[in-house]
């Protein structure tokens, strides 16, 4: 049995819920010896620095990202998702590994800017960059070339456009944003956005000499 003062705070209220007991008397919880999360952990929208999201257990840090000081919920990934992701990520790395161009990373905290920490699903370094890289710990503070998000229906568009700008402002030169439901990939860097559809073949200056058929992301999922 899993150690009961690793349960998260939301279990503590979904049993709540079962057991019919009033939100308003769950200042005590129904397990008194569970460890609680602080309270501002159970809402969207909330404020907290960088330095007490940093300080997250790894266990609950994986649910969130940290968004101009706000907290950003993080849908958990379907199974299409994780398909592309790896499609993705086995062509790119293998690629780039051969010619030593640089390093693929996936969902590892990124310091983006000092009140943001944000997870991309992947994320391509430069030779240049990645030797600079701490591979140690976290949040990463130097700039990926290329930023890579998988988008679920769940995401607002507003969501998504502030991550984008976010990181175009950190330096990023290339978001890749993946429309599973549409079979599309919008390219955005710092002069505006490109659609690719299935048809379509991507390149990127940042890794010299690849390219990917778009319809291959989405092939035998």
């Amino acid at each position: 049995m899993k150690d009961p003062s690793n349960f998260p705070l939301w279990l503590g209220i979904h049993v709540a819920h079962v057991l019919n007991v009033p939100c308003r008397d769950f200042s005590t919880p129904v397990f008194p010896h569970v460890k609680r999360y602080p309270e501002n952990m159970t809402a969207v929208g909330t404020m907290m620095t960088a330095e007490r999201y940093d300080a997250l257990p790894r266990e609950e840090g994986r649910n969130w990202e940290l968004l101009d000081g706000e907290l950003i919920e993080v849908s958990s990934a379907t199974p299409r998702h994780n398909r592309i992701l790896a499609q993705l990520t086995t062509l790119l790395n293998a690629f780039a590994n051969a010619r030593q161009l640089g390093a693929v990373l996936p969902e590892t905290d990124l310091a983006v800017r000092k009140d943001s920490r944000l997870r991309p699903d992947f994320c391509f370094f430069s030779t240049k960059t990645w030797s600079k890289v701490d591979i140690d710990r976290v949040p990463i503070a130097q700039t990926p070339e290329i930023a890579v998000e998988i988008i679920s229906p769940s995401e607002s568009a507003t969501t998504i456009q502030r991550k984008v700008e976010a990181y175009l402002a950190w330096g990023v030169a290339e978001i890749w944003l993946i429309y599973p439901e549409t079979k599309t990939l919008m390219l955005h860097t710092s002069i505006g956005a490109q659609r690719f559809s299935e048809g379509a073949l991507l390149t990127s200056a940042h890794v010299p000499g690849w390219q990917l058929q778009i319809a291959v992301l989405f092939e035998k999922l």
